[in-house]
């Protein structure tokens, strides 16, 4: 080539240059509009999730410490009525052991453990919890010294060797007279502490100079909090609750799957620019088209659906091998969008475990079927309990329990028709909600539940399973409160008059 030749390509060549890099850009901007549009749906879809996921958590701490106070109020409120008690008066004062050996059985429970019957020099004359031993010496006790210079004690003392929520209180004759005193105890154990955190997905410990006590052995509390304990301070120190989690498996689905959109995506737009680099001179008029859908899409004249038809067709009609990989590449990355799109809609409104629906997803229902029964519309509700599940989980474990609830939701599926809405409420408890269905009609749907129920042989659990369930009907100018309380007392009448059966409250 002359030197006369050569620059007459120039011009060309930075044309086409020119024309390379606008393409180029725009593509590339548009494929950014997408990813940060799908950025910002799934961000908001995981902060209203986590933020329900707070609001659960924060419900369950305040129900773990109002079973906290309740303990200690049943400490108050079984030595209150004791020391009224002239019967244990005179107990106390004439040293009648068998007497106050009697009174002190009646009270002893899952609340109470320890009941003690002491004379004004520390002398224990009475064991409610052991009728055989008595006489010890407890004057150096701190929870005796207490009572006797401030009448009450309310705190954390060692009892007989075993740390626990003691209130001792001082025995006056006539009201005047100090004639000794009653000391309430509960020992602080694994039991005390499963019990606080029971039906819940809190785990509590408790720790001490002596002990270290926790419903979860291995695993440390995750966002931890002190339960607030309103107690004297005692001889034991540095006794402290506290509450929190111990996995947060819900937020890491999530945090999953938002992990897995931003790796889908961001894997798809790199292979793309590279794709679009190496070969877009060549190829300009092809890729006008794919370059046309995606300003269509960025410009809201399509959806992701849309996009995906139309990157679908257009791979047909080119013949180009390396369009049709552009193109499906294009195609790959819309359907991540889209899987994932509906991967989060599906996961934040199914339960993991049994793949019914969940609670909120039940609640969106129910407020569904409430606004068309303003245009006529009628439906009932079944409130759903598995009997004994505790025993189930208790006996045979809860991978067990885990297939006895997956079988059941299994079986109650198969009976309802697919306009009927079926979800987990909570752990063993269930909701059904049937359109267009009158309280005959769905006392007819129960029973065959609760009968196939009854029937079904499970592989991996020998013995039959029941269930009590709760009908309720709408009613006019029913809220979602009024509808589900009547459900529960129906479910609950059921439970007590002998499980196994359906009950209905109108």
């Amino acid at each position: 080539m002359s030197a006369s030749t050569k620059p007459s390509n120039e011009p060309l060549k930075y044309h086409y240059m020119k024309l390379y890099s606008k393409i180029l850009f725009l593509t590339i901007t548009q494929l950014a509009a997408i990813f940060l549009f799908g950025v910002y749906q799934i961000q908001s879809l995981y902060l209203t999730q986590k933020t329900a996921f707070d609001q659960k958590n924060l419900i369950q701490s305040d129900m773990i410490q109002k079973r906290f106070e309740e303990k200690l109020e049943a400490l108050q409120k079984t030595a209150q009525i004791l020391t009224n008690s002239q019967e244990v008066i005179t107990g106390i004062i004439s040293n009648d052991t068998d007497m106050l050996y009697n009174w002190s059985k009646l009270f002893l429970s899952s609340s109470i453990d320890k009941i003690h019957f002491i004379d004004l020099d520390g002398t224990i004359i009475n064991r409610g919890e052991s009728e055989f031993r008595f006489a010890d010496d407890v004057s150096k006790r701190f929870y005796v010294q207490q009572a006797l210079q401030n009448d009450t004690f309310l705190g954390i003392d060692l009892v007989d060797g075993e740390e626990c929520l003691v209130y001792a209180k001082r025995v006056k004759q006539y009201g005047q007279k100090p004639i000794g005193i009653i000391s309430v105890a509960l020992i602080i154990d694994d039991a005390l502490l499963a019990s606080m955190v029971q039906g819940t997905m809190m785990n509590i410990a408790y720790h001490s100079e002596h002990q270290t006590l926790a419903t979860t052995k291995d695993q440390g509390l995750i966002n931890a909090a002190s339960l607030h304990v309103m107690l004297q301070a005692g001889s034991i120190k540095e006794a402290s609750f506290n509450i929190g989690l111990t996995s947060e498996e819900e937020l890491s689905a999530l945090k999953e799957a938002r992990t897995n959109f931003f790796i889908g995506i961001g894997f798809a737009l790199i292979i793309l620019v590279l794709a679009l680099h190496f070969i877009l001179l060549k190829h300009l008029r092809e890729y006008k088209a794919l370059a046309q859908v995606l300003i269509d899409f960025y410009e809201d004249r399509l959806d992701i659906k849309e996009v995906m038809s139309t990157i679908k067709q257009t791979t047909k009609e080119r013949t180009t091998p390396e369009v049709k990989k552009i193109a499906e590449a294009l195609f790959n990355m819309s359907q991540k969008v889209a899987d994932t799109q509906n991967a989060l809609e599906l996961l934040s409104s199914t339960d993991q475990l049994t793949n019914l629906s969940n609670r909120r997803k039940l609640e969106e229902y129910l407020e569904q079927k409430l606004k068309e029964s303003d245009r006529g519309g009628f439906f009932c509700v079944v409130m759903i309990d598995i009997d004994r599940f505790k025993t189930i989980n208790d006996t045979y474990g809860h991978e067990i329990g885990d297939h006895v609830l997956i079988h059941i939701a299994h079986l109650m599926r198969e009976s309802i028709r697919t306009s009927d809405l079926l979800g987990r409420w909570g752990g063993e408890e269930f909701l059904l909600i049937l359109p267009q269905t009158n309280l005959e009609g769905a006392l007819i749907m129960a029973e065959q539940i609760r009968a196939k129920v009854y029937h079904f042989t499970f592989e991996h659990y020998p013995q039959r399973v029941t269930m009590s369930l709760g009908v309720a009907q709408f009613h006019k100018d029913d809220t979602p409160n009024s509808i589900l309380r009547r459900a529960d007392n129906a479910l609950y009448r059921a439970k007590n008059d002998g499980r196994n059966r359906v009950e209905y409250e109108d």
